[in-house]
């Protein structure tokens, strides 16, 4: 029973990941189809990396297309969409920290982008740029929030 458990996990992994590799192939079209549809495939496989695991660590086969796709939501037009903007902070929060472990030249790029983005906000929202400031000093702090940055980014004003 234990056999055929296993052999039904493998068929259902080797099945989920032919599915990601086929929406990772065509990510631009999704991406071009539905903004909304393609902020839920990159939560989904940033999801799949976080939580699937071989040997007790995350499958290495999907740290390259995880960086693609957050490489893609911090390009100029993904930042000035703040759906975009959300999907990569919130991302960089669940894994970034796991994908720096696993390829930190990658995430240094990754946030010379970021920082370009912040830098130069050509069409960025307040929002957008908050977000982005709050992410770099996230993984500044080691990929924690100090109680001084979460105090800033969020506590409630009151008059």
């Amino acid at each position: 029973q234990a056999e055929s458990k296993q052999a039904g996990q493998s068929v259902f992994r080797r099945g989920l990941l032919n599915r990601l590799q086929q929406e990772y192939q065509a990510r631009e079209q999704l991406r071009a189809r539905s903004l909304q549809g393609w902020v839920c495939y990159v939560t989904f496989i940033c999801n799949i990396f976080d939580y699937l695991r071989v040997n007790n660590m995350p499958m290495m086969a999907l740290v390259n297309p995880v960086y693609d796709c957050l490489f893609r939501l911090a390009q100029p037009d993904s930042l000035s969409k703040e759906e975009e903007v959300d999907c990569l902070v919130l991302q960089l929060h669940r894994v970034g920290e796991q994908l720096e472990k696993m390829n930190r030249q990658r995430m240094d790029e990754l946030f010379v982008l970021i920082r370009d983005g912040f830098l130069l906000p050509s069409g960025l929202s307040s929002l957008a740029q908050l977000l982005l400031l709050e992410i770099i000093e996230f993984r500044a702090a080691g990929w924690k929030t100090t109680p001084a940055a979460h105090k800033y980014y969020y506590s409630e004003v009151s008059d």
